[in-house]
């Protein structure tokens, strides 16, 4: 495990002491996820004043479902339009279907640790904005949920990757992530 933490820096006379008791963890079906919800559990164990959004990152819409050639006909226009976007709302219930069994097993075990129902949420991303990397959209929806802490799982990487700049997205948070606290759980 490795836990990387930032500070943002300020100046004597306004720094007070903060609570840092929002962390958004990041939830897939990897095996790293659930060593990074197995390590929040045990880090909060029966604590109390911590709340924990579980997000899952949907993937962005697939080109076919972000746009359509257009008609000439306003009827027909509409009628494409109202097509275009049932066939989204679909897409996104079945992405959310098949995610759920993650961030329910995650809910499970927190709730085994010991950390109440009314301190964890469940959320997923927005894929109409798909637009952003994975990096940038983790962040975005922390700094919605107010959450201060990122919590994510990573697969080691070969030395040999690391030494020859290859990236991932844990990487990519600790460069971006200038604001919050990174745990990062090998």
């Amino acid at each position: 495990m490795v836990q990387i933490s930032r500070q943002a820096r300020t100046s004597g006379a306004s720094r007070k002491k903060t609570t840092n008791n929002r962390l958004l963890v990041v939830v897939d079906e990897s095996s790293s996820s659930r060593r990074a919800v197995e390590y929040v559990a045990k880090v909060l164990a029966s604590r109390r004043g911590f709340q924990v959004c579980l997000a899952h990152f949907l993937s962005p819409l697939p080109p076919t479902l972000l746009e359509f050639g257009g008609s000439e006909d306003p009827d027909k226009e509409r009628q494409l339009d109202a097509r275009l976007k049932t066939e989204q709302q679909e897409w996104i219930a079945a992405a959310r279907k098949k995610a759920q069994p993650a961030l329910n097993g995650a809910y499970a075990k927190l709730r085994r640790g010991g950390l109440p129902a009314s301190s964890l949420t469940t959320q997923f991303s927005d894929p109409f904005r798909g637009q952003n990397s994975a990096s940038e959209e983790i962040l975005e929806l922390a700094r919605i949920n107010k959450c201060r802490t990122i919590v994510i799982g990573r697969q080691s990487l070969p030395w040999l990757q690391r030494l020859t700049g290859g990236k991932d997205l844990a990487e990519k948070l600790v460069q971006q992530a200038k604001d919050r606290t990174l745990w990062i759980v090998e």
